[in-house]
């Protein structure tokens, strides 16, 4: 995927993935063909070809840059001690992100949303500061797979939870809330 500087071929970027989305709002993401798409953006297929090189390109830039939850832009949430922030930000951002949510649930395309947002994570110098190596990896994937979890079924139940609700399972589930411990055994 194209990662340069070039005027033209950032606005070409746009395009394509503007296409993309306005396409993927009545049609199966399967149902949509590189040359409808470049039709649709106005632009040459070894535009498209030489920009994103598949059509799951586009669905990676859409979402690293449009729709992904990035702590740096938040930095109360990503450098706050408390969790508790970091759930209320990403519970705030799943519900203003519902629509491509929706999207990415009716065409089985959350894993493209987990594989941004690890990298999102794993590149922010200020999340989980001070965890390093083997045992970072773990725990970026581990919130990144939980969240993305609780963001496909906000969506699969319907998007009926609210903010609040949805920062409480967050917080409680990451803090271990829902796992007691078992009493033991009665002699």
């Amino acid at each position: 995927m194209y990662s340069g500087e070039n005027k033209t071929a950032i606005e070409s970027q746009q395009l394509i993935s503007e296409a993309m989305l306005s396409m993927l709002s009545s049609r199966a993401f399967s149902d949509i063909t590189i040359s409808e798409l470049c039709k649709t953006a106005g632009v040459s297929r070894q535009t498209f070809y030489s920009l994103f090189g598949k059509k799951e390109s586009v669905i990676a830039y859409v979402l690293k840059w449009k729709c992904c939850y990035q702590p740096e832009d938040n930095n109360k949430s990503c450098r706050s001690a408390v969790f508790r922030d970091f759930c209320k930000g990403y519970s705030e951002y799943i519900i203003s992100r519902r629509n491509i949510l929706e999207i990415l649930v009716r065409n089985d395309m959350m894993h493209c949303l987990y594989d941004v947002q690890y990298e999102s994570f794993m590149d922010c110098d200020h999340f989980i500061r001070g965890v390093t190596g083997e045992e970072r990896t773990y725990l970026v994937d581990f919130i990144a797979s939980g969240m993305n979890s609780i963001a496909k079924n906000y969506v699969l139940m319907g998007c009926r939870d609210d903010q609040a609700s949805l920062e409480q399972v967050m917080y409680r589930l990451f803090g271990g809330m829902y796992f007691t411990p078992r009493s033991a055994p009665h002699k």
